[in-house]
């Protein structure tokens, strides 16, 4: 059953809407729905953010919702995690629906792999996004406050701008999967180039290789990804995302470059989480990202190396083909078992994988 929280915040009087289950609601596993209000909200939304001269909000007046829960095994309730407001509907090809569905799947990583939950004091774990006709293409990201009849509430809201001008589902993907990583991710700084924080760009390029993987393993459509395919998506990865793994593993943390402010220095950093995240189990490198202890990307490299010695139990790497060479990996005062040691460095080990599982220990 919806929540009053739901009702009261969208419906706002008797409008007709609907709700569709991914999956059998009945089910524990379904954990996701998408809300569709079929008609115009009676008071359009106004936008937090002011434009134009003098500054004026944008209204929109139209509205699709995104509810979520961990599990249905316990009667979970579905819970709001997005709103979605636009000011257009269409009878075809709507954009909305297809936003709030990929922002489901994000979320979904986020809650069920990483245990990270949107943050509750910005209006209660829900994350606004506004879909905009104007503006240059793009997105952004930003915290503030928004007004409603309970009073004054921190929002975390995204923008999309020139929604129209996406025609390319694969763009129109990595754009969200962007705004998404700076809504949700830790931020990590130090930059100015090509930004001055680093959560953006990394949950593009680890949202998109996770669809990627979600849709090769069948888990998900195209549909659940803006309508890219699991060819484009792939093609993405591979151009985007796959030689920074390679780099990362062949030549370790760039400590020097991490201490600079930038793109390349973004690249250095970007490099490292996505080596992390992919051959540490989800909740390790989950770990590494809450556990570094600092907002500057020139500490995150010593910071995971902390977490793996606290972990205290052995991590079974995930080592693709490609990765089973030698790649570097954080052991600290550790071992390892199952690979050859060919060099260490500032807690870093270049190991050579054996033939069967590579286990980080613990210190003794």
């Amino acid at each position: 059953m919806l929540s009053l929280l739901l009702a009261s915040a969208w419906i706002q009087d008797q409008a007709a809407s609907r709700v569709f289950y991914v999956g059998d609601p009945e089910k524990p596993t379904t954990r996701l729905a998408i809300f569709i209000r079929d008609e115009k909200m009676s008071t359009p939304k106004s936008s937090p953010k002011k434009f134009g001269d003098p500054p004026a909000p944008l209204l929109f007046e139209w509205v699709v919702g995104g509810l979520a829960r961990r599990s249905g095994a316990n009667k979970e309730p579905f819970e709001a995690r997005f709103r979605v407001f636009s000011q257009e509907r269409k009878a075809e090809n709507d954009k909305a629906p297809k936003v709030v569905r990929m922002l489901l799947r994000l979320w979904e990583n986020n809650a069920i792999r990483f245990s990270l939950e949107h943050a509750k004091v910005y209006n209660n774990g829900t994350v606004d996004v506004y879909l905009c006709w104007g503006g240059d293409p793009g997105g952004e990201q930003l915290f503030d406050e928004d007004v409603d009849p309970t009073g004054v509430k921190r929002v975390n809201t995204i923008y999309i701008y020139d929604l129209n001008s996406f025609k390319n589902p694969v763009e129109m993907a990595r754009e969200i999967a962007h705004e998404y990583g700076h809504a949700t991710l830790p931020a990590v700084g130090g930059f100015k180039e090509p930004e001055d924080w680093g959560n953006g760009y990394l949950g593009e390029k680890m949202y998109m290789r996770y669809l990627r993987d979600e849709m090769k393993a069948k888990r998900i459509e195209p549909i659940d990804a803006m309508d890219a395919t699991l060819e484009q998506l792939d093609a993405w990865v591979k151009v985007h995302v796959d030689p920074l793994v390679q780099k990362t593993a062949d030549e370790g943390p760039q400590f020097g470059l991490l201490e600079g402010t930038g793109a390349a220095a973004m690249d250095a950093y970007i490099g490292l989480n996505l080596l992390l995240d992919q051959i540490f189990p989800p909740r390790v490198y989950a770990a590494m990202l809450r556990d570094t202890g600092s907002t500057q990307a020139k500490d995150f490299a010593e910071g995971v190396i902390r977490t793996v010695e606290n972990y205290g139990t052995g991590i079974v790497l995930e080592l693709s083909p490609n990765l089973r060479k030698q790649l570097w990996v954080p052991v600290g005062r550790g071992s390892v078992r199952g690979a050859d040691v060919l060099k260490k460095s500032r807690g870093w080990w270049l190991i050579k994988p054996g033939i069967g599982a590579v286990t980080i220990l613990p210190p003794k």
